[in-house]
C-alpha cells in the first residue's frame, strides 16, 4: 500500500485514533479484513520497564466497526520483544495496544461502545448487532451485559 493510499484508508476507517495504521485490506469470507500495525513501536517491558529487543511479530485479530456493511476484522501485526533484563521474570512480551482493546478482548474498545449504542440508542436487537459484526449472539450479549455492568458500577 502506498503512503497516500494508507493515509486515505486510515482516515476513512479512523484507525489512527486507535494508534494503528493500515498496511493492507481485503474482503474475504463476507468480511472486511484490515491488516495494520502500531503507528509507533513501544518496546517497554511491562514488568521491569526496560526496553526490549525485537524478537518477531504476532497477529492479534479483533472485531471492529463494520465497514460499508461488512463485518470487519483488524489483523494487527504486533511486535514481540525479548526483555534484556536477566533479572526480570518476563522473558518475551508483545507490544500492548490498550488504546485499541483491553487485554484478552476480542473486540476493539470502539466496537464495544458501538454495540451498546446500537442496543440502547438505535434499539437494535442483539441478533441484528451480532449479524452486523459477524459475531455470535452469545458473544454480543455477554459483551453488552459486561459493559452495561461496568457503566452502572462506575456511575
Amino acid at each position: 500500500m502506498t503512503d497516500t493510499t494508507a493515509l486515505v484508508a486510515d482516515t476513512i476507517c479512523r484507525t489512527v485514533e486507535l494508534g494503528v495504521t493500515i498496511t493492507g485490506a481485503a474482503i474475504a469470507e463476507d468480511r472486511t479484513w484490515i491488516d495494520c500495525r502500531p503507528v509507533e513501536a513501544d518496546p517497554t517491558c511491562p514488568t521491569c520497564g526496560r526496553p526490549g529487543r525485537l524478537r518477531d511479530h504476532v497477529d492479534r485479530v479483533l472485531t471492529d466497526l463494520p465497514v460499508v456493511g461488512h463485518p470487519t476484522r483488524l489483523r494487527i501485526q504486533l511486535p514481540r520483544f525479548t526483555c534484556i533484563d536477566d533479572g526480570c521474570e518476563v522473558t518475551i512480551f508483545r507490544q500492548r495496544i490498550e488504546a485499541v482493546a483491553a487485554p484478552k478482548a476480542t473486540t476493539t474498545r470502539r466496537c464495544a461502545r458501538w454495540i451498546l449504542q446500537r442496543l440502547a440508542i438505535d434499539k437494535m436487537s442483539v441478533s441484528a448487532v451480532a449479524r452486523a459484526l459477524g459475531l455470535g449472539w452469545n458473544t454480543v450479549n455477554s459483551l453488552a451485559v459486561s459493559l452495561a455492568s461496568e457503566f452502572v458500577a462506575g456511575h
